[in-house]
């Protein structure tokens, strides 16, 4: 019943939006009580994901057409996802250092409501509003997250012709990175969020197309990016293939890591209230329920 009643809540129209009442679930985990184990998990990811991107690229060169390529654009997006995610949880933990406060506080951000004013804002069911870094924060996880699993589905369907290190690094290990980040970090995920992977994905495809009737080839000479989407050679297998991209397979992706997701949340849930006395969980599922209303 209450996975029926969390996924009808996401078919509501101001799911599509940003506003999100806890702003400590971009910068903690559900699995540690302690911001540290999170921070040092986000800090040990960035400096991974740039350290990879730095060494391959100095083994296999690197060239400005190679951002021609979504698994280079994804790469790219992925590593930007992990330095700001590891910056965010630096400031949250700087934040809650310097200004001690209950657990149920979180620290006060620029143009983040006080605690004074969320208490009242609690109380009145208002929604707050989530400042703008952190809604940017939020679109780039989801555009990031889809897109790197479909870059890796796409990839060993329709593409693979080796399984060299840069392949397994770009087209597997980011999709490692991606699942073990959704069931480690807190960061909310709708489903009607498949919009904007699904407007990242439209903006490539057109890049395609304009880069084709511009006569762009690939780092080889031929008329295209990627053979599956030759639109002079096979027009019709490359409109199939943009069009169900951007319509199936990134938001078939989405709702995958929607459902591992939900997962983590009913999971971490189940043993939050385990390890409260049970007068605390009952006031817990009081107040989630309070917030989904």
């Amino acid at each position: 019943m209450a996975c029926t009643g969390r996924l009808r809540r996401e078919f509501r129209l101001k799911s599509f939006g940003l506003d999100h009442r806890e702003h400590l679930d971009f910068t903690r985990s559900p699995w540690f009580s302690s911001p540290v184990p999170f921070l040092v998990y986000r800090v040990v990811i960035c400096l991974y994901q740039i350290c990879t991107y730095s060494v391959a690229h100095s083994r296999y060169g690197i060239s400005p057409k190679s951002l021609i390529y979504l698994t280079e654009q994804g790469y790219i997006i992925l590593t930007a996802h992990t330095i700001v995610s590891a910056v965010l949880c630096f400031v949250d933990f700087f934040c809650s250092r310097c200004r001690p406060t209950s657990s149920d506080d979180h620290p006060t951000f620029p143009d983040e409501p006080t605690t004074q004013s969320t208490d009242a804002i609690y109380q009145t069911g208002q929604s707050l509003t989530l400042p703008w870094y952190y809604k940017g924060y939020w679109v780039l996880y989801n555009v990031v997250f889809s897109a790197g699993l479909f870059i890796t589905i796409a990839f060993w369907a329709l593409l693979a012709d080796d399984e060299g290190p840069y392949s397994i690094l770009f087209h597997a290990i980011n999709s490692v990175v991606i699942v073990i980040d959704v069931v480690v970090s807190g960061l909310p995920y709708r489903l009607l969020h498949f919009v904007y992977p699904s407007a990242f994905a439209l903006a490539y495809m057109l890049f395609t197309v304009i880069y084709w009737a511009a006569g762009g080839t690939d780092f080889f000479g031929r008329p295209w990016i990627y053979p599956v989407i030759d639109y002079g050679g096979n027009p019709a297998m490359a409109a199939g293939v943009a069009a169900g991209s951007v319509l199936v397979a990134i938001p078939l992706c989405h709702v995958i890591l929607f459902g591992l997701a939900l997962a983590r949340e009913m999971l971490s849930g189940l043993v939050k209230r385990r390890s409260l006395p049970i007068s605390e969980g009952v006031r817990m599922e009081q107040h989630k329920e309070e917030e989904r209303a």
